[in-house]
C-alpha cells in the first residue's frame, strides 16, 4: 500500500474531483468521491510533519466539501469552519496536538490510532496481523517514510480502503465486495469509538471537526455496505 507523503494534483490523486450536478450520482462519480474522502482522511491522521502541510490544508476543505456534496452528506457547516480555520492553523501547534493526542501524551489520556488497542487492548495484536496479511495479499506496501506505523494504524486502513476503491474503478466492475469485507472486518469495528474519543478530548478544534466529518462519512459507508450485503 502506498501511503502518499504529499497531496497530488494529477488525475487519480485526491484532487481529482470535477463533478457536475447531472453526473454526480452515477456510480463512478460516487466511487471517486468516496476515494477522495478516504485519501484526505488518511493523510489527515498522519503526523503533520510527514506530509506537504501547506498543500494539504489548502485542498482539504474543498475536496471534503465537494465529495461530501456528491454523497449527499450534510457537512457544510464543518467544511466552512474548517476552511476558516485552515488559513490560521499553526503548524508547530498542530504537531504538538497530534503528538499529545495520538503518540505521547503528558497524561494518561492518549488516544490510540491502532485497531488492536481498541479491540484487543494490545499493540500489534491479531487485528494488526490480519490487516497486514490483507495488504500483502493485494501487493500493497507502506511508503518507507511511514514504515514506523503498524499495519492497523487508522491512516493505513483508510488508505487501503482508498486503494480498494481505486482498484474497483480501474477494473470497471465497481464491485464493493472487497471494500465491504475489509470495512466491516476492520475500520467498521473500531473507528466510531476512536472518533468519539477524539471529539470528547478536543472539542471545537481541527481534530474534532475532522472527527465529526469522518463520523458522518463512516455512517454513510455503513449504510451503503449494509445495503450491498442485502443484495448479495
Amino acid at each position: 500500500m502506498k501511503v502518499t507523503a504529499e497531496t497530488e494534483s494529477n488525475a487519480g490523486s485526491v484532487g481529482i474531483l470535477a463533478f457536475s450536478q447531472e453526473q454526480g450520482r452515477d456510480t463512478e462519480q460516487l466511487h471517486l468521491a468516496r476515494h477522495a474522502i478516504y485519501k484526505m482522511l488518511s493523510l489527515a491522521y498522519l503526523y503533520p510533519g510527514d506530509i506537504d502541510w501547506t498543500t494539504f490544508t489548502r485542498e482539504l476543505p474543498g475536496v471534503l466539501g465537494e465529495a461530501s456534496e456528491v454523497l449527499c452528506l450534510d457537512v457544510r457547516e464543518e467544511t466552512e469552519v474548517l476552511a476558516d480555520m485552515s488559513s490560521s492553523l499553526d503548524f508547530n501547534e498542530l504537531c504538538c496536538d497530534h503528538t499529545a493526542l495520538f503518540i505521547n501524551s503528558p497524561n494518561t489520556n492518549r488516544i490510540s490510532p491502532y485497531e488492536s488497542v481498541y479491540l484487543e487492548d494490545t499493540i500489534m495484536g491479531q487485528s494488526a496481523r490480519r490487516v497486514g496479511e490483507q495488504y500483502e495479499q493485494y501487493g500493497f506496501t507502506v511508503d518507507p517514510q511511514h514504515s514506523y506505523l503498524l499495519p492497523d494504524h487508522i491512516a493505513l486502513e483508510l488508505d487501503f480502503m482508498a486503494c480498494l476503491i481505486e482498484k474497483a474503478i480501474e477494473s470497471g466492475s465497481f464491485s464493493q465486495d472487497e471494500q465491504c469485507r475489509f470495512f466491516i472486518d476492520h475500520p467498521g469495528k473500531w473507528m466510531h469509538q476512536f472518533l468519539a474519543d477524539v471529539k470528547k478530548r478536543k472539542p471545537k478544534t481541527y481534530f474534532s471537526l475532522l472527527a465529526e466529518m469522518a463520523n458522518k462519512f463512516f455512517q454513510y459507508e455503513m449504510r451503503m455496505f449494509s445495503s450491498w450485503n442485502k443484495k448479495m
